[in-house]
């Protein structure tokens, strides 16, 4: 394999990665092709860890319990950036407008103008 930058280390990670990756699809592949396998399951190879993934995923929103972590989780994704943009908006525009109202930018410089 060409180094293409990465220590003997690195490529011996991504040359395992590569193997296990081929392993598994070479498994997949057998147990897909089997005609007899998997002929109770509808044609489709059962992943137990997928299952219960789907199932969990399924599932939260029933076990969900608002916690103070997950109320700040919220508020900082949600609620956080809002207010910090609309803040930023806000004084931006406030600037712009005083700019304009004390003479500093002249009416044929702003970008919004009637003629």
């Amino acid at each position: 394999m060409d180094k293409c930058g990465f220590s003997d280390t690195e490529c011996k990670i991504i040359l395992a990665q590569i193997e296990r990756r081929a392993k598994y699809r070479k498994e997949f592949l057998k147990l897909r092709t089997d005609p007899c396998m998997h002929s109770r399951e509808a044609g489709y190879v059962f992943d137990p860890a997928l299952q219960r993934w789907l199932s969990m995923k399924t599932c939260q929103y029933d076990y969900f319990k608002a916690t103070p972590k997950t109320a700040l989780f919220g508020f900082m994704t949600i609620v956080g950036p809002m207010l910090v943009y609309g803040y930023a908006v806000w004084r931006q525009r406030t600037k712009f407008l005083d700019d304009c109202r004390s003479g500093r930018i002249r009416y044929r410089d702003r970008i919004h103008k009637l003629a």
